[in-house]
């Protein structure tokens, strides 16, 4: 498939307001993306339209909506489709994040990740990616997962199995949007430093969530830099994107010499349980 031309496509980005959302919705905007920008949190979302037009960006529209809410996803489709036509490139990027053992795990929490994390890619594909189709003009569909869509990083139980699954429908419409031009990218990063960082809900005591957060915080790159590696990928239809180096080794570990990463694994989750204790803190 032929490398992508980012200026004057018609792109939306979910998880716009903060994050790797952020910078990836300015970081398109110099390129000449037309967006199309979504997000939770309605007051950040303005601050970035704010941001990304004084820069001289265009946002064709602003929505705040929770991903998860499929009736509010397909009013924002509707709205696009018929003032704007089909996008040319779709970027679920909104996610939330749970550390916690499965025994102190509520109900309500295994639903929010699953609903944000799984759902809410999955609505946008299902409200966006056949009209892209039926267009038969190509375009660009682009995920976020995690490392934790590839390891299975320990405390992550809920959010590791809706990463994974992400990685394995991004494999499956890697093929099947092949035949229609649509070239299909899912990102894996590591840890990255922003405001999830603070707002990650954690199942410890107090002191050990502090202490868990000061230890990602010193591992955590800079949402600019993956946001630059994702305009990468989308531009030269590069299919998974690996941000961190110690995670591609363990990701080679995992397939070519199981023994070694069942040991590193076994490793990690000693060392999670020694700096995590039970009760809750968000």
């Amino acid at each position: 498939m032929r490398d992508v031309e980012i200026r004057g496509k018609k792109t939306l980005i979910t998880g716009a307001a903060s994050g790797i959302g952020r910078a990836t919705a300015l970081a398109m905007a110099e390129r000449g993306a037309r967006l199309f920008i979504t997000d939770i949190n309605e007051e950040g979302l303005d601050d970035v339209r704010r941001e990304i037009e004084a820069r001289g960006g265009e946002v064709c529209l602003a929505r705040a909506l929770d991903v998860s809410d499929y009736d509010a996803f397909r009013k924002l489709a509707d709205e696009i489709h018929a003032g704007f036509g089909p996008l040319d490139i779709l970027a679920s990027i909104a996610g939330v994040a749970l550390f916690s053992q499965v025994e102190d795990m509520t109900h309500e929490q295994w639903k929010r990740v699953v609903d944000v994390n799984l759902w809410g890619p999955y609505h946008a594909i299902e409200c966006f990616v056949p009209e892209m189709v039926r267009a038969g003009k190509g375009g660009h569909v682009l995920t976020v997962s995690s490392t934790a869509g590839i390891i299975g990083l320990p405390w992550h139980v809920v959010y590791a199995g809706t990463k994974h699954a992400l990685v394995g429908s991004s494999e499956v419409l890697r093929y099947d949007l092949r035949k229609h031009d649509i070239g299909v990218t899912v990102v894996l990063p590591g840890a990255v430093n922003t405001g999830l960082v603070q707002t990650v809900v954690i199942n410890a005591d107090e002191d050990a969530c502090e202490r868990g957060r000061r230890i990602f915080s010193r591992h955590a790159m800079a949402p600019e830099k993956v946001a630059r590696l994702i305009v990468e990928a989308i531009e030269k239809n590069r299919f998974m994107v690996i941000t961190s180096p110690d995670i591609k080794l363990l990701y080679l570990l995992k397939r070519v010499f199981p023994p070694a990463y069942d040991l590193v694994m076994r490793f990690m989750t000693w060392s999670l349980d020694r700096v995590l204790t039970r009760n809750t803190c968000r």
